[in-house]
């Protein structure tokens, strides 16, 4: 037989500081309790992260980077949205739906359109264009570095040189044809050497050259770090353990820039080498989202670590 319990006398005096207690450790208290802490920390992880972007955004690269993510993110999905796959896939969820009763006739509102994509592409590739008619300070800045410590290397100093005009070339057909287009430059007087057409095309060609002369810069680049490399070994004689502690790092971070530098290239080449011409050299148009933002994703990857380490110091 259980023990028998002893029934609560009902003249003795209650416990309130007990019942308060059991109160607050109750379902619901702690319920609630679980849920102000759940709320503090998504708005702590959103702080940081509202943290971040605006110091990413504060910087012109970052601003740059970011529009462009917008910009080719975008696109990709304008071109996703209009594929006929895409299509095809929709109309046959919303037919399994009809058939199952659980949606009724799709409105043509209710259907995303490719448009609104192309549309927000659209705005940021003119914001960075707007950006961007400020872009001859930096090359003028990096132009009268370049004369005041000029590369130690006399092949990198040409090609930096060279480089330094092609772009000046291109930013300033871009200026003008950007502007005369928008009716602030005289559009006639653009036109008399030459359509809006070609002055874009000529810009792309000064973006092109930059591009061809980082090739040969990243080449010679390569050359002396072997080379600097197998100085600093021969020098370290047998001591190899000690010139890798030393060394490795500072290679390795060199060696990262260099690849996605080389990477940047590498996407950006033909695409480039497709609007330096009227009719392009067939890139689908359906692939220049995809291929600018592999462009630019490393770069993106490197910046947002760096305000993630900014905010945590």
């Amino acid at each position: 037989m259980a023990d028998s319990q002893t029934p609560p006398d009902p003249s003795s005096p209650a416990k309130p500081a007990d019942d308060a207690q059991h109160v607050g450790n109750g379902p619901i208290a702690a319920g609630k309790a679980a849920t102000r802490r759940q709320l503090a920390a998504a708005l702590t992880a959103t702080d940081v992260t509202i943290r971040r972007l605006d110091l990413l955004l504060s910087t012109a690269d970052g601003q740059e980077r970011v529009l462009a993510t917008v910009n080719y993110v975008a696109s990709i999905l304008h071109h996703l949205c209009a594929s006929a796959p895409w299509i095809a896939f929709q109309s046959r969820l919303s037919v399994l739906a009809r058939l199952k009763g659980k949606a009724a006739e799709p409105k043509a509102s209710s259907v995303p359109s490719p448009s609104k994509w192309k549309a927000l592409s659209s705005l940021a590739s003119e914001t960075r264009y707007t950006i961007r008619l400020f872009g001859l300070l930096p090359l003028w800045i990096w132009g009268s570095e370049t004369l005041k410590s000029p590369p130690a290397d006399p092949i990198i100093r040409t090609l930096t040189i060279l480089q330094i005009i092609s772009n000046v070339i291109y930013q300033l057909l871009e200026n003008v044809g950007y502007l005369a287009a928008k009716g602030i430059v005289s559009k006639r007087w653009v036109e008399k050497y030459g359509t809006l057409t070609q002055w874009d095309i000529w810009s792309t060609r000064g973006w092109f050259g930059h591009i061809f002369l980082e090739f040969f810069v990243l080449w010679r680049q390569h050359i002396l770090r072997k080379r600097r490399i197998a100085e600093k070994r021969a020098a370290a004689g047998n001591d190899e353990k000690a010139f890798k502690e030393e060394e490795s790092a500072e290679i390795r971070a060199e060696i990262r820039s260099w690849r996605k530098t080389l990477v940047n290239n590498i996407c950006w080449a033909p695409l480039c080498l497709h609007w330096c011409f009227e009719q392009g050299i067939g890139v689908p148009d359906n692939l220049v989202g995809v291929v600018s933002f592999m462009a630019g994703a490393w770069s993106l990857h490197d910046m947002w670590a760096a305000t993630g380490k900014a905010v945590q110091a």
